[in-house]
């Protein structure tokens, strides 16, 4: 009977210690390309005898689809870096359960500007974020300057994950003890 623990015991070392050697070493990664809307700013005319009494109202833009980090990726370093060149506009990451203030348009949420607590990015981007998420969901914000006319530009976004230090190497700990238990079990006990 012991002889199948030793068994057990160095076929699950072995395979902890490949997963934590492959998950340090390994890096998964993915990019892409994606079109982005800023709503166009809205005039209400005001009061029609008083020139000078428009108000402009303008908004954010939302994405529909929501990011979502699983609860695993605790285990891992993720970085996700967007990237945009066009001037005058961001990128901002919120909370995917703040479009209770905004409006569904065609393809993305219409938010009244300032409307939505950001956790990365915003005015001061400029035109690049690196961001490590937490498990939760989230969605892409989009702002600028306050034009009248509905304005799209493309953002590239990136990233990168591996196994956290602090995960692998206990497991690669474990799965080595495991091991040396399975060979050496006989000639030292």
């Amino acid at each position: 009977m012991e002889k199948y623990f030793r068994i057990a015991a160095g076929i699950i070392g072995f395979i902890l210690v490949l997963l934590s050697v492959i998950g340090m070493n390994s890096e998964l990664a993915d990019s892409d390309e994606v079109q982005t809307m800023l709503p166009p700013c809205e005039v209400d005319d005001g009061v029609p005898i008083l020139p000078g009494d428009e108000e402009v109202i303008c908004y954010w833009g939302m994405s529909v689809e929501i990011l979502e980090i699983p609860s695993e990726a605790i285990a891992a370093d993720v970085i996700v870096d967007i990237s945009w060149d066009k001037q005058d506009v961001w990128i901002g990451i919120a909370d995917a359960e703040q479009i209770s203030n905004c409006e569904l348009k065609n393809d993305y949420y219409e938010c009244p500007k300032d409307s939505i607590t950001l956790i990365e990015g915003g005015q001061n981007s400029n035109g690049e974020i690196s961001w490590s998420p937490e498990p939760g969901e989230y969605r892409f914000v989009a702002g600028g300057e306050d034009t009248q006319s509905l304005q799209q530009f493309l953002v590239n976004w990136e990233y990168e994950a591996t196994l956290k230090g602090g995960v692998a190497i206990p497991l690669m700990l474990i799965g080595a003890a495991l091991l040396f238990y399975s060979i050496f079990r006989k000639i030292l006990f």
